[in-house]
């Protein structure tokens, strides 16, 4: 009896322990939440272990903000492209105002000259005029739709073939030379220069002020940049009649033409001849100028 008295104390000591301290089983476990019990070699692969996986935390974290970012450019260059769509479509837009204008300034001549022998035509021409003008100050003050603008393009084209088939029934012949000569010099005068060629042209042809004709179509030319045009025009009024008043510049314009394109000795000859038969004139202080710099 003295015996079992003595064992239990230290049967229940020992059971306290085992609870304690954890099993020898466990132990070198890798795979365990809490491993315990590892070599050294274990110890090296547990933090190995640990470090990869953090790695590969860090890496999946700066893989979701790479594709974020690329998501943010993306829509961004969307954006960008969309907006270099609109500027295109916007220029071009501006190219098609900027005909549509210089047309509409050459129609409006064209009718003036017409005014006066075609006027049950011209209040309706002006008013067709009046509202494409007003609609093309629309366009150039505020943004307008493809599809507006490009009716209203189609508009403005069928009013311009209509007007140009208007044109050609308004035949030059129903007129005098008389009428057709001051009105090719008014022309001229307000640089509608592919008009007057046409009246000059129409007047040479009836053997009208031919000299004077020439004269001023060898002007357009100059003006325009066609010296050699320009140089042939000139020798042709030169030799219908050499006493004109505009001789002066003629030989001046003929100097300058044969300089532009290279022959300067004819040029040369010109300017010696403008200074000697006309030494008073303002064209020959000119050739003077252009002389010495020859």
């Amino acid at each position: 009896m003295r015996k079992i008295s003595f064992l239990l104390p230290l049967l229940l000591s020992t059971s306290f322990c085992a609870m304690q301290e954890p099993s020898a089983f466990g132990a070198g476990d890798l795979d365990s939440p809490e491993p315990y019990g590892l070599t050294e070699d274990e110890r090296h692969i547990l933090k190995n272990r640990q470090a990869i996986e953090a790695l590969q935390k860090t890496l999946l974290k700066q893989q979701q903000i790479v594709q974020e970012n690329r998501e943010r450019i993306d829509g961004l260059q969307s954006i960008i492209e969309g907006w270099n769509g609109r500027i295109r479509s916007f220029e071009k837009s501006m190219r098609r105002i900027e005909d549509m204008n210089r047309s509409i300034s050459d129609l409006e001549t064209k009718t003036e000259i017409l005014a006066k022998t075609q006027s049950e035509n011209f209040e309706q021409i002006q008013t067709v005029l009046r509202e494409l003008g007003a609609l093309i100050d629309s366009i150039n003050g505020k943004y307008v739709d493809k599809e507006r603008f490009d009716r209203l393009e189609r508009a403005f084209l069928e009013f311009k073939e209509a007007y140009d088939s208007f044109m050609k029934k308004a035949d030059l012949s129903s007129k005098s030379n008389a009428e057709i000569f001051k009105e090719a010099k008014a022309l001229f005068r307000k640089k509608s220069y592919s008009d007057a060629k046409r009246y000059f042209a129409h007047l040479i042809k009836n053997h009208y002020k031919p000299a004077t004709s020439n004269y001023y179509l060898g002007e357009i030319a100059y003006r325009n940049g066609r010296y050699k045009d320009a140089i042939a025009y000139y020798k042709k009024s030169a030799s219908l009649y050499d006493k004109s008043s505009f001789m002066p510049t003629l030989l001046l314009h003929t100097a300058i033409s044969l300089q532009r394109i290279g022959d300067k000795e004819q040029a040369r000859e010109f300017y010696n001849s403008l200074i000697s038969l006309y030494p008073e004139s303002k064209a020959a202080a000119i050739a003077k100028k252009r002389l010495e710099k020859l």
